[in-house]
C-alpha cells in the first residue's frame, strides 16, 4: 500500500461540495420520569446545538481540516435556513452557492438525546424535487466556482437536489477540467454517477445499486468490480460499519478494518470519510492512502455524539502511529 506520508505536508486545496445540505439540530435532555399520558420518557432540554448536516456537513469537515470551500446547495425560506447559513459561515465555508426556494422547506434533521442516547429523531424534508429554474441557478454557481478548485464532491441524499442532468452535466465539467469527482450516492439508479473517480457507497447502498446481496469476501468484490466497469469509475469505496472499508480498483481489492475503538454515534460518519478522502486526493495521494486515513477519521467520528468534524489534530493524537512524521 506505501507509507503514509506525513499529515503535517498536507496542503489544503479549494473543494467544490453539492448537494443536499440540511440542519442537524440536537435537544440534549435528561429523562427522570415516564410520561403519565402513555409509555414515554419525558425528556426535559437542557439545551439545543446545531450543526451543518448532509452535504454541509462534508463541507464543514473539509473547512475544519483547513480547505477552502464552496457549498452549492438549496434551502427554504425559514428559521431552519438562517441557522444552516450561520452554521456553516461560523464553519468557515462559503455559502454563496446555497440558494433559497421560496415553498421548499429546508431540510432537518432534529434528535432528542437523552443521557448520551438518541431517543428518537424528527425529520422534515422537501415534498418534491427542485424546478428547472433553480437547478439552473445551482449549475450557474457550479460553473462560476469549478475553475477554481480541486476536487468536486457530489453529496446525494436523495432529497431532490441533485437531478440527473446537473450530476451528469458536473462531472463531465470537473473531468474536462481536471478534478477528481468524489460522490457519496443514494438509491439503486447508478447510472447518472458514470465517470466518477470514486464511489463511497455502503454495504447496503451497494446491494440495493447491484440488485443482490453478496455473502462473501469473493462476492463483493466481483460485484464491485462489475460496477466498477460498468460505472466506468477509478474506484469504489464501499464503507461497512463494523467490518470496516473494501476499496476496489481496476487492478486491486484492498479491505480496511475498523479502527474504531468505540462506537457512540454514527451520525455523519460518510460525511467524514468522503471529505479526507477529497482532502487526500487533492494533495495527490494514492486511492489506497486516502482510504487509510479516511477510515482512521471515520474511527475518531464515530466515537462521539452527534454529528463530528475530525481535524488533523484528531489524527495525529488519536492514538494511531502517524507514518512518516
Amino acid at each position: 500500500m506505501g507509507e503514509m506520508p506525513s499529515l503535517s505536508t498536507l496542503s489544503f486545496a479549494s473543494v467544490l461540495v453539492i448537494g443536499d445540505v440540511m440542519l442537524d439540530e440536537y435537544h440534549w435532555c435528561t429523562v427522570h420520569r415516564i410520561s403519565p399520558e402513555s409509555p414515554v420518557p419525558v425528556c426535559q432540554v437542557s439545551h439545543t446545538t446545531v450543526a451543518p448536516g448532509g452535504a454541509g456537513n462534508v463541507a464543514h469537515n473539509l473547512a475544519a481540516i483547513g480547505c477552502q470551500v464552496s457549498v452549492v446547495g438549496t434551502v427554504g425560506v425559514d428559521s431552519s435556513a438562517d441557522r444552516l447559513r450561520t452554521a456553516l459561515q461560523d464553519g468557515g465555508v462559503h455559502t454563496e452557492g446555497v440558494v433559497a426556494v421560496p415553498n421548499r422547506s429546508t431540510i432537518l434533521k432534529s434528535r432528542i438525546i437523552a443521557h448520551h442516547q438518541q431517543v428518537v429523531r424528527v425529520d422534515r424534508d422537501p415534498s418534491e424535487g427542485i424546478s428547472r429554474k433553480v437547478a439552473a441557478t445551482l449549475w450557474s454557481h457550479i460553473q462560476a466556482v469549478m475553475p477554481t478548485v480541486k476536487v468536486v464532491v457530489l453529496s446525494d441524499y436523495g432529497k431532490g437536489t441533485l437531478s440527473d442532468p446537473l450530476i451528469k452535466k458536473t462531472i463531465q465539467l470537473a473531468k474536462a477540467q481536471g478534478c477528481a469527482v468524489l460522490i457519496d450516492p443514494k438509491g439503486s439508479r447508478y447510472q447518472k454517477y458514470r465517470g466518477a473517480t470514486l464511489l463511497t457507497p455502503n454495504f447496503a447502498e451497494f446491494c440495493l445499486a447491484i440488485g443482490k446481496t453478496p455473502t462473501t469476501e469473493e462476492g463483493i468484490y466481483r460485484e464491485g468490480s462489475r460496477l466498477l466497469q460498468r460505472l466506468q469509475l477509478s474506484a469504489l469505496l464501499i464503507t461497512r460499519s463494523e467490518k470496516g472499508m473494501t476499496l476496489i480498483m481496476p487492478d486491486q481489492v484492498v479491505h480496511l478494518d475498523t479502527v474504531a475503538k468505540q462506537v457512540y454515534d454514527i451520525t455523519g460518519a460518510g460525511d467524514t470519510v468522503v471529505a479526507w478522502l477529497a482532502v487526500c486526493l487533492a494533495n495527490g495521494w494514492s486511492l489506497a492512502l486516502a482510504a487509510q486515513l479516511a477510515n482512521r477519521a471515520a474511527g475518531v467520528a464515530v466515537s462521539r455524539v452527534g454529528t463530528a468534524v475530525v481535524r488533523v489534530a484528531d489524527l495525529i493524537t488519536d492514538g494511531s502511529h502517524e507514518h512518516g512524521g
